[in-house]
């Protein structure tokens, strides 16, 4: 089983939530007052000295639309065909039920065109 560095996690989380918040083009004071915390707080994820809240991270995977295993996927070195499976993976668990009857007719229409 690997072992985990706790520095480590903070500071990778922190880069990823950086990462997705300049993304969006939005300051951290920006990002802070939509998250309903102090700057300092949100700098403090950033920078690695402090650990995100369930709240906080429920907050932040409705602004950057991803999942919570998102923000921690981070680790390992997938291969580019895991990559695009969890992207695929993410868009759909957080898609409408009627995003995701299309998403599902859509890849049956594929699959029968690709397998006859």
């Amino acid at each position: 089983m690997p072992v985990f560095d706790e520095t480590k996690l903070k500071k990778d989380l922190g880069k990823f939530i950086a990462t997705k918040r300049k993304a969006l083009k939005l300051s951290q004071e920006a990002l802070a007052e939509i998250l309903e915390i102090k700057t300092r707080t949100l700098s403090k994820m950033e920078n690695g000295h402090t650990f995100i809240s369930a709240k906080t991270l429920c907050k932040l995977c409705e602004i950057f639309n991803l999942t919570p295993r998102s923000f921690f996927d981070f680790y390992g070195t997938p291969d580019e065909n895991n990559v695009k499976l969890n992207e695929i993976t993410d868009k759909l668990t957080i898609s409408s039920s009627e995003k995701l009857d299309f998403y599902y007719e859509l890849l049956n229409l594929i699959d029968r065109k690709y397998n006859g």
